[in-house]
């Protein structure tokens, strides 16, 4: 496993942000969703796509505050530009399990 310097990971900005829509997106090489996050005034929306499908349905997903990478470049998958990278751990059959707060936090709150 490789180090890093911890000024290293203080520039991953790693943000909770809510889930405010969720749309197919058939077009994906994988199953995934197209969501649109809140994360706050300071922030504002932004848009992923999330190999999650596995695991959570539109209905779970509305309203659920996810971690996120908000300053990595915008990714072109397909035709959907993703502006923020949506984290997760992978179980033992593939699955993505999301990462997320514990408890309620402000949109916009950076990990800590």
């Amino acid at each position: 496993m490789d180090t890093i310097e911890f000024e290293d990971f203080a520039r991953v900005e790693l943000r909770v942000g809510t889930v405010i829509e969720v749309e197919a997106f058939p077009e994906a090489r994988q199953p995934a969703w197209r969501l649109l996050i809140d994360f706050g005034p300071e922030i504002g929306e932004r848009k992923s796509s999330a190999q999650i499908t596995d695991l959570y349905d539109r209905q779970s997903l509305l309203g659920r505050q996810v971690v996120a990478v908000i300053n990595f470049p915008p990714k072109q998958i397909g035709p959907f530009l993703s502006e923020c990278l949506v984290t997760g751990f992978h179980r033992a059959d593939g699955a993505v399990v999301l990462c997320a707060p514990d408890g309620a936090v402000p949109n916009g709150s950076r990990l800590a």
